[in-house]
């Protein structure tokens, strides 16, 4: 598991865990947020109908993210399924609890510990790609991969019953979201955007803790997309991971790149170790760290 291995590892700063991430709104005196009590889950409101929902005693230390309309709601991943079932539910108890808008699920990406909920929604959205729309079939069934998920072998196969398309407005109903491509920490990785709240939530991409690649090539495409990244934002956002504490101070993102340009100097030296019995590179700048597996 990633956070058992950085923990062991003393690679990653302590997880503030307990910490709220709120945000105000400019439409909090319009919207009454619900207040959930859970032995799992810590649910906090950031404004603006988008609700961050923290899973601090799992192993991954998974955030989870809902953001509302007014004719749908939507999904940013599903847990790590490690909970107790309540109601039938792992995850979907405590929406039910938020909203009773249809909601629509889109993953961050596809590796196990963002999945593990997934056959709780009724409805799911992939990002438009190309190289996902190839491998859909005629009955819109998608099949997993091992190099998908990484670990396990759950879920199998899904139904998409919706794309959504690349930095173009989807309207949920006076809540207006853009998806972003992020790839780096895998292929089909996205984040999402929400320009009128100033909210990115990025996955896996960059979060509170070390960041893991698959591949050395991984490097340079890390870079072409914090680039793109840098183009999109500005320090009036805030940046929102899927693990650990989920507020990332901004200046990360710079960080980021300068550890990337670090790396790609020869200047970061790195340290060889077995991780999960594969070969990898650990490298560490100022206070972030970053893990690459290495090909046999």
């Amino acid at each position: 598991m990633k956070y058992n291995f950085l923990i062991s590892a003393g690679l990653v700063v302590s997880l503030s865990l307990l910490v709220s991430c709120h945000k105000e709104g400019s439409n909090q005196q319009e919207y009454e947020p619900v207040i959930i009590v859970s032995d799992w889950f810590k649910v906090s409101y950031l404004g603006d109908r988008i609700y961050c929902i923290e899973e601090p005693k799992s192993s991954q230390g998974n955030v989870s993210y809902l953001i509302l309309g007014d004719d749908r709601a939507l999904m940013f991943d599903t847990g790590c399924g490690e909970n107790e079932v309540k109601g039938n539910y792992k995850i979907k108890y405590i929406i039910d609890k938020i909203t009773t808008l249809p909601v629509t699920l889109i993953q961050s990406h596809f590796h196990f510990d963002h999945n593990q909920n997934i056959h709780e929604f009724e409805r799911i959205a992939f990002p438009d790609l190309p190289e996902l729309r190839e491998r859909v079939s005629p009955e819109s069934q998608f099949q997993f991969t091992q190099a998908d998920l990484f670990e396990g072998n759950y879920p199998s196969e899904i139904i998409v019953d919706e794309w959504f398309p690349l930095e173009t407005d989807i309207d949920l109903g006076g809540q207006v979201i853009q998806l972003v491509h992020v790839p780096g920490h895998s292929d089909e990785s996205v984040a999402i955007m929400i320009p009128s709240s100033g909210i990115m939530l990025l996955g896996d991409f960059l979060y509170n803790g070390a960041l893991f690649l698959f591949r050395n090539d991984d490097l340079a495409v890390y870079q072409q997309t914090v680039d793109h990244l840098n183009s999109l934002l500005n320090s009036e956002y805030s940046l929102f991971g899927a693990h650990g504490d989920p507020e990332i101070e901004f200046g990360q993102l710079q960080k980021l790149d300068d550890f990337l340009s670090c790396i790609e100097e020869g200047i970061c030296p790195y340290t060889e170790r077995s991780v999960w019995g594969r070969p990898a590179h650990i490298y560490n700048f100022q206070d972030m760290h970053m893990l690459v597996f290495q090909q046999d």
